[in-house]
């Protein structure tokens, strides 16, 4: 017959019912910091809008139009008709009250589209856009237009070659 100790049962038991315990407690601390991760990313998004900006010479009676652009082509007909289309330049960030993106349209011209409000009293929000050539300040207004729509502002350039600006927040 053999004698068996009993607290050399009672350790593994023991050891085991720890064991268990220390894995559920670090699942249930890895959940609570993934719950805190989703909660400041919600808060964030609050916080923040995809802002798109871009700029598009519209060159009269020419047909062509940049491939970029098709997706948006119907909207550009309707604000230039037999205007042909290209792309300059166009920049996607996400951005807070008082941050901007930035697109260089070539020659000289940069367009700043700066986020003033996420969501105003509307829903809308606001952007200010403004036209610099040489760093002077050409042209200077405040978009408000609902999440996800574009908004196009329009300006005639010195070559007789149309600017539209197009932007547009998420």
């Amino acid at each position: 017959m053999q004698l068996r100790n009993p607290r050399a049962g009672g350790i593994g038991v023991e050891l085991a019912v720890v064991m268990t315990l220390c894995a559920g407690l670090a699942v249930g601390l890895c959940g609570l910091r993934f719950s805190r991760t989703d909660v400041g990313t919600r808060s964030d998004e609050e916080e923040t809008r995809q802002l798109t900006l871009f700029g598009v010479a519209a060159t009269p009676g020419t047909k062509t139009v940049d491939t970029n652009l098709t997706s948006i082509k119907p909207q550009l007909d309707k604000l230039l008709p037999k205007h042909g289309f290209k792309l300059l330049d166009a920049q996607s960030k996400l951005l807070g009250s008082g941050d901007s993106v930035t697109c260089d349209l070539r020659n000289g011209y940069t367009v700043v589209a700066s986020l003033i409000d996420q969501a105003d009293e509307n829903g809308k929000v606001q952007i200010r856009c403004e036209l610099f050539q040489e760093q002077r300040r050409e042209f200077s207004t405040v978009v408000k237009t609902p999440p996800n729509q574009l908004f196009f502002c329009q300006r005639a350039l010195h070559d007789g070659t149309q600017l539209l600006i197009g932007v547009g927040a998420r």
